[in-house]
């Protein structure tokens, strides 16, 4: 097979796993500069306003949709199923396996994107109920309604290619699904240009042509089917059949259906913490757009540290707890551990602290004075919370690996019942220009406690006796990142600049300054040499 048509299905030697990750890691690089420009654009062109809040309150509802409805069988429990029958030899059960899901799932998720359809009137009422006047309620909602009909097809595309996104991942082919998001983050920006264009430099409103509204909505929708085109693509490429069926009878789809019950649970909970945000968020002007800018920020070192070990590690884990290698299991679990959190940690320091220089140094355009001070105080908020919601993840992970998908979503649950609780609370009791940080810092607290509770019962099933080693794998980090913060916000407070170009000069001084400092702090503390981290990405044994 050459270059040009890589073949999916002769899996890749475990030497080369280290490599594949790290190409993961570069090219999840490329792809979230892409996001972090498309994040800028929106936010240049939409705007903290309501409009804003419009378009990303309706651009994520079909995300909730297919987290509640079908992610969690095919995050979950996919993958260790294909791993189990590929490593056996049995391509061809398989190929079925995955294209009874892929056929299923098409089929329930294009019946739910028509009733969301006919619901969407009273779905975005409910959205858009606690923001401006009465006039801005009812514009909001009609314009809502419009956006619901061109994103709610995009649930069926996210079907196709997280589905082929697992066939790929379980052949330890992990290079092409890291960059696909470029493919959408291209065409949304283009898209938002286009807008840009059309409205000739005039203030972002609720009242937009029907050109406007197709080339804003059309594209981001366009962008999502490009994003889930590719991965696709890459299967229908390799020898692996990815061919639809509608076997609900297989004893294998039966049995992933079960297990994938509870990650739909786990799944669903998360999802409604985000409609915690969505009604609490929509009553402050420009307050959802605020927040989603800063958990993309928030979403990039977990992006670039922790889900290419995440995404890495998994099939492993899959393959070592199949094959009852009790021991490989645990350490495989510790060094994913001690990677994440050393090298998250570093960077929620520098996220936190900085985060009054990164929203005046790259928001720009529609984005208010008010808009950036709301973003840098999210950003703030969120940061504490980035190692629990990196580590909370890899436990819900190396729980599936296991079989185990009920432990993570009863954990969840209780995440997001205090999550909600904490925004709800911190929303009542702040002045209306730091609500949007306060749901920031529920946000931390709910995983920074799940985390806490999820490793704990993970690592007590495999092995109790190495909770001590885990402990110290992640409080070294957290200690070291601690004190960086400090500095660098005493930093802040005693550097002022009014400038953009002084900004920036300010964020990559103290942010170099500060990721130095970490790294040789951590290292004194007894953590690990980042020579350790470099030879591991190269692939050579740490």
């Amino acid at each position: 097979m050459s270059s040009a048509t890589p073949d999916v299905v002769d899996a890749e030697p475990a030497s080369g796993l280290a490599r594949s990750m790290a190409a993961m890691t570069a090219l999840t690089a490329l792809s979230r500069l892409t996001g972090f420009v498309r994040i800028v654009v929106v936010a240049a062109v939409l705007g903290t306003t309501f409009l804003g809040n419009v378009y990303q309150s309706a651009n994520t509802i079909p995300n909730v949709v297919f987290e509640l409805v079908v992610a969690g069988l095919v995050q979950a429990v996919l993958i260790p199923s294909l791993v189990a029958r590929l490593d056996r030899g049995d391509q061809a059960e398989a190929e079925h396996v995955a294209g009874a899901v892929l056929g299923l799932t098409t089929v329930l998720l294009t019946g739910v994107a028509v009733v969301g359809a006919l619901a969407a009137p009273w779905i975005a009422r409910a959205l858009f109920s606690g923001g401006g006047s009465d006039a801005a309620r009812d514009a909001q909602a009609h314009l809502g309604t419009i956006f619901l009909w061109f994103f709610l097809p995009q649930v069926v595309f996210y079907a196709a290619g997280l589905v082929a996104t697992s066939v790929l991942n379980a052949h330890h082919r992990f290079a092409l699904p890291a960059v696909a998001p470029l493919a959408n983050n291209v065409v949304v920006i283009a898209a938002c240009a286009a807008f840009w264009w059309l409205r000739d430099g005039a203030s972002p409103t609720l009242h937009l042509t029907t050109l406007e509204t197709i080339v804003l909505a059309g594209g981001t929708t366009l962008g999502v089917l490009a994003f889930c085109g590719l991965p696709v693509l890459a299967v229908l490429r390799s020898s692996f059949r990815l061919r639809p069926n509608l076997d609900r009878h297989h004893p294998e789809v039966r049995r992933l259906a079960r297990q994938g019950a509870w990650a739909a649970v786990f799944l669903a909970a998360s999802q409604l913490l985000l409609v915690t945000v969505l009604v609490l968020g929509n009553r402050v002007e420009g307050g959802v757009v605020a927040y989603q800018v800063a958990f993309q920020f928030f979403l990039l070192p977990y992006a670039l540290f922790a889900l290419p070990v995440l995404t890495g590690l998994f099939p492993t884990l899959a393959r070592q707890h199949a094959a009852a290698d009790a021991t490989g299991f645990v350490e495989t679990t510790e060094r994913g551990v001690r990677t994440v959190a050393y090298l998250v940690a570093g960077a929620a320091a520098l996220l936190g602290a900085l985060g009054g220089p990164i929203s005046h140094a790259v928001l720009f355009g529609e984005t208010t004075p008010r808009g950036a001070a709301q973003v840098a105080g999210a950003l703030a908020g969120f940061a504490p919370g980035l190692l629990g919601y990196s580590l909370f993840l890899f436990a819900s992970r190396v729980s599936y690996a296991r079989g185990d998908t009920r432990t993570p979503a009863l954990v969840n649950l209780a995440v997001v019942a205090g999550g909600s609780v904490a925004m709800a609370v911190g929303y009542a009791v702040v002045p209306d220009r730091h609500r949007v940080a306060a749901l920031a810092v529920g946000h931390s607290l709910a995983y920074l406690a799940g985390a806490a509770a999820l490793l704990h019962l993970v690592v007590a099933k495999e092995a109790p006796q190495r909770r001590s080693h885990l402990a110290r794998a992640v409080s070294g980090p957290a200690f070291g990142a601690a004190v960086v913060a400090l500095v660098l916000v005493a930093g802040t407070n005693v550097v002022h600049t009014s400038t953009r170009t002084g900004a920036l000069a300010l964020l990559v001084g103290l942010g170099s300054a500060g990721a130095v400092a970490y790294v040789g702090l951590t290292w004194a503390l007894g953590g690990p040499r980042p020579s350790e981290f470099v030879g591991a990405l190269r692939g050579r044994p740490s």
